[in-house]
């Protein structure tokens, strides 16, 4: 997420050879002047922009893979939950094509127009009258460039908050699903908290996105919040696995509900993957705030960002892929326990 700040530093520093340093800084968050950086910002960002690129390649065949289950799960029975879940992750798809096309237009900004904006400043000749004319046109070249990398900016931060809220959804129907047939809670009592969660989250989110300023404070708390969010979802529903597996054995003895001690089990209906995600950038966010100066945990911030869409999309493709192969359970209103595997879940049923 890109700093916004007003021109009026135009103000501040004009007609001091001050000033563009400070508006290139402000544009783009970092100095290009070689004398003061080693280049490490750069390098990241490159790195950044293919970690980006592979993760979201990784993230569509998720995605395809999804749709094409979803689909013959559709044809065999229609049902308004596979339309939806259709609907669900063809939005994730859209949302994280068009805000990896932003970022690739950001990125292109960042290492192209403004690298050639720097150099001229160089050129600056010694006579005050060319040298107020070479400012002033150097400035007016920044100011076009300062509009669209704010325009860009504020659709790939709408586009990432999109994408987390669609992935907060998920989880909270999920664990909503998965605690339905629990003897000991109501579902809907469970989710309450997280649904407040997500509810509180939208407002930070919003603000940062429809008024184009990134507020660092307004920035953590959505973090904060989606995170919390997350880490509740994670624990209510691996807790809800744990108690499936005493279930079973308790019922069918100790050789049954073994499927639900493997990790990627856990791994995949818990979403832990994004959690672990939510981490990262949260510790990089904080990292950012209050350090001074450029940091490593700072400077991977880029790197959390650019992968986090794509590991949300990749935890709900995984999620609806287990439902719509029907392992260990599906999502219907009819218990059996013909099945082993399916007896702490549900069976497929048309009434979805």
């Amino acid at each position: 997420m890109i700093p916004y700040r007003s021109l009026s530093l135009y103000k501040r520093y004009a007609p001091s050879n001050d000033f563009l340093p400070a508006l290139l800084t402000s544009v783009q968050g970092y100095c290009f002047d070689t004398g003061h950086d080693d280049g490490r910002e750069q390098k990241i960002l490159i790195a950044a922009t293919i970690v980006t690129c592979v993760s979201f390649v990784l993230q569509l065949i998720a995605g395809m893979i999804c749709l094409r289950a979803l689909w013959i799960s559709r044809s065999k029975s229609q049902t308004k939950l596979t339309n939806y879940l259709i609907f669900h992750t063809l939005s994730m798809e859209v949302v994280n094509i068009i805000g990896l096309v932003t970022a690739a237009l950001v990125f292109r900004l960042f290492f192209f127009p403004i690298k050639d904006i720097w150099a001229k400043r160089e050129c600056f000749p010694n006579d005050s009258r060319l040298q107020d004319f070479a400012f002033d046109s150097i400035f007016r070249e920044a100011e076009r460039l300062y509009a669209r990398l704010s325009i860009l900016t504020g659709i790939s931060n709408f586009t990432f908050g999109i994408s987390g809220l669609l992935t907060d959804a998920m989880l909270i129907w999920r664990c909503r699903q998965i605690w339905k047939f629990s003897m000991f809670a109501r579902p809907n009592l469970i989710i309450v908290f997280p649904i407040l969660l997500f509810v509180g989250s939208i407002g930070p989110l919003g603000w940062s996105c429809l008024t184009g300023i990134q507020s660092d404070s307004s920035t953590i708390v959505y973090f904060v919040l989606t995170l919390t969010l997350n880490i509740i979802l994670t624990t209510l529903i691996i807790l809800r696995l744990w108690q499936c597996k005493l279930q079973l054995r308790n019922v069918l003895g100790n050789e049954h509900g073994k499927h639900y001690d493997i990790l990627t089990v856990v791994f995949v209906e818990s979403a832990s993957m994004n959690a672990v995600c939510s981490i990262l950038l949260l510790a990089s966010s904080l990292h950012t705030t209050i350090s001074v100066g450029s940091s490593i945990m700072g400077n991977l911030l880029d790197v959390w960002v650019g992968v986090t869409p794509a590991v949300q999309a990749c935890s709900n493709c995984l999620i609806i892929y287990r439902g719509t192969k029907r392992s260990y359970g599906s999502w219907s209103n009819n218990v059996t326990i013909t099945n082993p595997s399916t007896a702490i879940f549900v069976t497929p049923s048309s009434n979805s």
